[in-house]
Order: C-alpha cells, then sequence, then structure tokens
C-alpha cells in the first residue's frame, strides 16, 4: 500500500486572540487525487496551506506529507522538506520581477538538489521539466 500525499487528524489552528479557524478530524488525500480549496475570505484557505507546507505549525493534531509528520521536525527541517517537496503559487504570485517565467519556475531546483534531480529523472534536464510545466 502506498502513502497518502496528505493526512490530517484532529487538526486545529486558531490565530493568537482569535476563535479557532480550522477544526479538521480526519482528510486525506491520496496520489492521482486532486482537490480544490474554495471559501470566503477568512475561511482558513491560506492558513490551511500554510499548515500543509510547514510555515505555520498546528496547535493540535497531526499533518503527515508524504509520511512525514510535520509536527516532529524543527523549524529547520520543515524549511528543507518545503524546498524538496513542495510548490506554492501565491494570491500576489511573488514572482521575481528581474527573473523570466521559466527562471521563476525553475528557481526552486537551484535550491533543492533533490528536486533537481526529480526534475533530471522525469525530463532529462531542469529546463525540460520547466518546460513541461509551462506547456500545461
Amino acid at each position: 500500500m502506498t502513502q497518502s500525499l496528505i493526512d490530517l487528524a484532529d487538526l486545529g489552528f486558531a490565530w493568537p486572540g482569535q476563535a479557532p479557524l480550522l477544526d479538521i478530524p480526519r482528510f486525506t488525500l491520496e496520489r492521482g487525487e486532486t482537490l480544490f480549496l474554495k471559501g470566503p475570505s477568512g475561511s482558513g484557505k491560506t492558513t490551511l496551506l500554510g499548515l500543509l507546507g510547514g510555515v505555520q505549525k498546528a496547535q493540535r493534531g497531526h499533518i503527515r506529507l508524504l509520511g512525514q509528520d510535520l509536527g516532529q521536525l524543527s523549524a529547520g527541517a520543515r524549511d528543507h522538506f518545503r524546498v524538496d517537496h513542495t510548490g506554492y503559487i501565491f494570491q500576489q504570485f511573488n514572482l521575481l520581477p528581474f527573473l523570466s517565467v521559466r527562471d521563476n519556475v525553475e528557481l526552486p531546483c537551484r535550491f533543492s538538489r533533490l528536486r533537481a534531480e526529480r526534475a533530471r529523472q522525469r525530463h532529462g534536464s531542469v529546463d525540460a521539466a520547466a518546460a513541461a510545466l509551462l506547456d500545461h
């Protein structure tokens, strides 16, 4: 049996001084499944993505990505895990304006040998991997 991409259990989060924002008893996303997050402003979509990326830490429960419990990692280890295994496109995009779109897409491979090696294995080169992503 393969491990889930995302496995959440008893996940809870609240910003300081505010009512609980997230309360997710159980959620699993398997390989090959797609998820679309939709909700009104302030409903916790961006907070959930921050938790999944290890930017914020859950106050309660467990977040497992690719079998790794993010709550067991130090802040630095979460940073390394995020660089190697996740990617974001922010609401404001946050692209580096002095780089081309292609260079922005390739940038994570400059910070992660693991990510660059995966790109080379799947597409032959980082450049070819970026081209494939931009083709979609």
